[in-house]
């Protein structure tokens, strides 16, 4: 299903608040930052927007419970406190979104203690929108038209209900070594490296040069399954249709892709994730890997911490996408409803969009952050690149695969055989199918 994003943008702006959302609301819904004096502190008890379900922030009470694989989530709320001082949180680590799953379903099944904020990985919010404990968001005010119009698109459920506010916008881009580009294709400029990487022939093209100019001592990309991601995303099509699987009927085309690319040797041979998948950003054997704007914060920066100014953005070859993120609910049976619902209230202000972007660079679901000027300027890490111009274009044109029950089961199982890629398209597609059926065997070829 493809559903394209049209945001309408003037220059590197997103719309205003205040043309968003029922006029005749517009006193109720308004986002603080949007008001003449934008200052949070003391006065925000006097700014209706911080209001939940008629109490003022300071009556808002609660100790949240959240679970969490990314202890820098825990910091990020800290803030929201100088708004709601007597909402208080319990952190609690799990070691992955997997690991997340495997948890919660475990507490649903033994009635112990579940936490009162939902933590909804992309490949995991389809299962959500069907497991009918999610709360319906609007009941409590939290105005959904404040969001990058996708990202609320996707915290919607099968129903029309509101159930999860994105932590993250997250186009996908593709990010190289300026070292590399200058040495190998003479040129480290974003522009003309997209215009040289136009499609995935050119792409192919490209890093068969780099690899003969280089004595095959740099390659393209780290590994094939680092493609995976984009190229489903690109292609807009679902890998099944109630239980009935669709990998081989839409998704052979895309396996060839990737033996294409394989078969030109133009890749490490990198599993991702892996060590040495972690390891290629800073040893200057890979040119570039395609990704999402949190790889900077997540993969580039922690793997090479020497790199600032060595790495530059552009445009994946084969269209816009989006790679990851999550997705925060409100547990239907929380206690802590109103403290939740302030939290997301924070979370949906200008204020609470740049305490994020300061702590760990994700860029906001927020429209109206984008009017500030810490994320319209230069970054210093992409070599005074403004990377932020880049992502709205992607996300302007982006195409958009909602949510699917097991999505995370097909794009695992996608990822493993595009690390063989042994035999024909049809033939591993078969295999992904099968591998699928394996663990569900309610779904069907």
């Amino acid at each position: 299903m493809k559903r394209k994003v049209a945001l309408l943008l003037t220059g590197i702006m997103l719309l205003s608040l205040t043309g968003c959302g029922n006029s005749e609301n517009s006193e109720s819904t308004q986002n603080p930052a949007q008001t003449t004096d934008s200052s949070t502190g003391s006065s925000a008890s006097d700014d209706e927007y911080y209001y939940v379900n008629g109490k003022a922030p300071e009556e808002v009470t609660g100790n949240i419970l959240f679970w969490s694989w990314d202890p820098n989530f825990f910091d990020m709320v800290e803030k929201m406190n100088d708004i709601y001082p007597n909402v208080t949180f319990d952190f609690v680590t799990v070691a992955s979104a997997d690991d997340y799953m495997q948890k919660l379903q475990a507490a649903l099944t033994s009635g112990s203690e579940v936490p009162d904020i939902l933590a909804m990985e992309i490949n995991y919010v389809g299962r959500f929108y069907d497991m009918g404990i999610t709360e319906d968001l609007e009941e409590h005010g939290i105005d959904k038209s404040l969001l990058i119009d996708y990202l609320a698109e996707i915290g919607t459920d099968d129903e029309g209900t509101f159930i999860g506010i994105p932590n993250t916008a997250a186009p996908g881009a593709l990010f190289y070594r300026r070292d590399l580009a200058k040495k190998y294709l003479g040129t480290d400029d974003p522009d003309e490296l997209a215009a040289m990487l136009s499609d995935w022939d050119s792409f192919i093209e490209v890093g068969q040069q780099i690899k003969e100019e280089s004595d095959g001592t740099v390659n393209m990309l780290p590994g094939i399954d680092t493609l995976v991601q984009p190229l489903v995303n690109q292609s807009g099509l679902r890998w099944r249709e109630d239980n009935k699987l669709l990998v081989e009927e839409n998704f052979t085309d895309t396996i060839e892709l990737m033996m294409k690319i394989k078969d030109a040797d133009i890749d490490a041979g990198l599993d991702i994730w892996t060590p040495a998948w972690n390891a290629s950003f800073a040893q200057g054997n890979v040119f570039c890997c395609p990704g999402s704007c949190w790889f900077q914060s997540y993969v580039i920066e922690p793997n090479d911490p020497e790199g600032a100014g060595n790495w530059g953005v552009t445009t994946v070859p084969g269209g816009s996408y989006n790679w990851g993120g999550i997705w925060w609910g409100m547990y239907n049976q929380s206690e802590n409803k109103d403290a939740v619902a302030a939290w997301m209230k924070y979370e949906l202000t200008k204020e609470g969009a740049q305490n994020k972007y300061d702590l760990i660079h994700f860029y906001p679901g927020v429209k109206a952050a984008y009017e500030d000027d810490y994320l319209n300027k230069p970054n210093e890490f992409f070599a005074d690149e403004n990377v932020t111009e880049l992502y709205l274009k992607e996300i302007d044109q982006m195409t958009v695969l909602l949510p699917l029950a097991d999505d995370a089961l097909f794009y695992n199982s996608m990822t493993f055989f595009a690390q063989s890629l042994e035999g024909s398209a049809s033939e591993i597609a078969d295999k992904i199918e099968e591998d699928i059926i394996s663990s569900n065997p309610q779904y069907t070829k």
